[in-house]
């Protein structure tokens, strides 16, 4: 299936919505661009979470712990904090 879209200002483009249906593309996700001859192609991509949601848990303690101190954390005193966690 050809679909025609138009470049407009600031060279941006809309995804037609079969194509957005079919890749599960949503707003705000990041599409690898790539060239292949003449052609632009656009490629969902998949972005690995950093940090687990227990690892996050475990920083977001860590900093209310230290938030109401008047200076910053030595990593020493971050360790001992993890060690508790």
């Amino acid at each position: 299936m050809m679909n025609l879209v138009k470049v407009r200002d600031k060279y941006q483009i809309t995804i037609p919505e079969y194509v957005r249906k079919k890749t599960h593309c949503e707003v705000g996700e990041l599409l690898n661009i790539s060239l292949h001859g003449n052609e632009i192609v656009l490629k969902p991509m998949t972005v690995e979470e950093k940090y687990s949601e227990n690892e996050i848990n475990a920083l977001e303690k860590i900093f209310k712990s230290s938030h109401n101190r008047s200076r910053i954390m030595s990593a020493g005193e971050f360790k001992k904090h993890q060690e508790k966690l």
